[in-house]
């Protein structure tokens, strides 16, 4: 099975982190992506101190970061990048992503 959590508001990280924890306890061979995109990139800076888990890839919105002026090098270690979320979001649900929004 395979899940997409896209997140957005800054105020939803916990509840992302919950989710992901609650996923890999009912099945431990899920894949998890999460897109972050809007205000929640914030939280994928390196001053924050949102837990990345090693069994989820996170892409996070490079047009969000334009937005807020947030730079790659600042982006924490096991988060990747993406062009645009939105995009992402569609090629994650074109290879058999569900999508949930947190």
């Amino acid at each position: 099975m395979k899940v997409l959590l896209h997140v957005s508001d800054l105020n939803q990280i916990k509840r992302m982190q919950n989710n992901i924890n609650n996923l890999l306890k009912e099945d431990e061979t899920i894949s998890i992506s999460v897109v972050a995109n809007d205000m929640a990139i914030k939280s994928f800076v390196k001053s924050e101190d949102t837990i990345i888990n090693d069994k989820v890839h996170y892409y996070i919105c490079s047009n969000s970061m334009r937005s807020y002026n947030v730079n790659a090098d600042d982006l924490l270690v096991g988060t990747e990048a993406t062009s645009s979320g939105v995009y992402k979001i569609l090629l994650l649900q074109e290879v058999g992503y569900h999508y949930i929004k947190v």
